[in-house]
């Protein structure tokens, strides 16, 4: 009924203080079923906090269980001295978490420095997960990179750049209702993506795994292996309402500081037309002066957070509480 607060990891008051209901280990109801999930967390230092709340909503959104997360981590993600430090006193490593019998992972996207996914300094210890849960987890949910990871290993699929950054929040719709990840989601929702690269529905389809929700400019959002050992997210259920705000004002300061040439395109579908008049004024702005990072501090952020919703957030909540279903049927 509850998330269980078994460590000290402050993103757990955090929720909490949102209204996500969290018990001690000796108040767990001994009436609810009772799930260990294992949370391999590589997004980049900024979003590991962020990220660790974002999926600790979605996994407290099943009123019929409590759940124990296990955050843990693999070798090769670039951190900070401040995040290893961080990572070092709340986190598991691999070994670990093996011990932990655990019932289901959530696997996180992550910020690639390789071309080639198997050139990347944490592909032998993410490779290792993936095969160990595959082989000893009732069930692994993969968000954005980890899911190009997971039919690269299972597979050998490369995902496919796609030309252009696929951003923003876009029209999907549900194949399948009668799936049971399915249960009570309406048959068109909006969802959001951040990618360059994708996995097509012809991968898919080819090695029997079951797309689920689809978009027609986004392509495969949801797909699912028939036991539901892997579930397979290529854009970000999890991501808060202003989570591509956030993205849209570091890629700027990415143009600022010279890290990118061209000004970043806002993230589609995203903002309303006044919203987007204001971005556009600051971007002219910028256009009119000489890059220097001291300019974000005029980013007009707060006047823009007014005019973002979450359209996914219901749709995300449904599903992962579906998949928790899903495990201790």
């Amino acid at each position: 009924m509850a998330l269980v607060q078994h460590n000290n990891l402050s993103s757990i008051d955090r929720v909490a203080a949102e209204g996500i209901e969290v018990c001690s280990p000796e108040k767990v109801d001994p009436e609810s079923f009772v799930l260990h999930v294992g949370f391999l967390n590589m997004m980049p230092d900024a979003a590991i906090a962020a990220t660790e709340r974002q999926f600790l909503r979605l996994i407290g959104s099943n009123d019929k269980t409590s759940v124990y997360c296990h955050p843990f981590t693999i070798q090769g993600v670039e951190r900070s001295s401040q995040a290893k430090v961080y990572i070092q006193h709340y986190y598991s490593d691999l070994a670990k978490i093996k011990e932990e019998h655990l019932d289901a992972i959530v696997i996180t996207g992550a910020n690639v420095m390789q071309p080639i996914l198997t050139k990347e300094k944490f592909w032998d210890d993410l490779q290792e997960v993936l095969i160990w849960s595959k082989e000893n987890i009732k069930s692994t949910m993969c968000s954005c990179l980890a899911t190009h990871a997971a039919v690269k290993v299972f597979y050998d699929i490369d995902r496919k750049h796609m030309g252009n950054k696929c951003w923003g929040v876009f029209e999907h719709e549900v194949i399948n209702k009668d799936h049971l990840l399915l249960a009570d989601v309406q048959s068109s929702i909006k969802m959001c993506h951040s990618r360059f690269n994708d996995i097509s529905y012809a991968d898919f389809l080819n090695h029997k795994v079951d797309a689920l929700i689809t978009s027609r400019v986004a392509g495969v959002q949801l797909a699912a292996e028939k036991d539901l050992s892997m579930i397979y997210f290529q854009g970000h259920p999890e991501y808060d309402d202003i989570s591509l705000l956030k993205e849209y004002k570091r890629e700027i300061y990415r143009y600022l500081s010279g890290d990118r040439n061209d000004y970043p395109p806002l993230p589609e579908n995203y903002l309303d037309k006044n919203a987007i008049k204001v971005a556009e004024k600051f971007k002219q702005l910028l256009s009119n002066q000489s890059r220097e990072i001291e300019l974000l501090d005029q980013f007009p952020e707060s006047l823009l957070q007014k005019s973002i919703s979450n359209p996914w957030k219901q749709s995300a909540h449904t599903i992962f509480s579906n998949w928790l279903d899903s495990i201790v049927v």
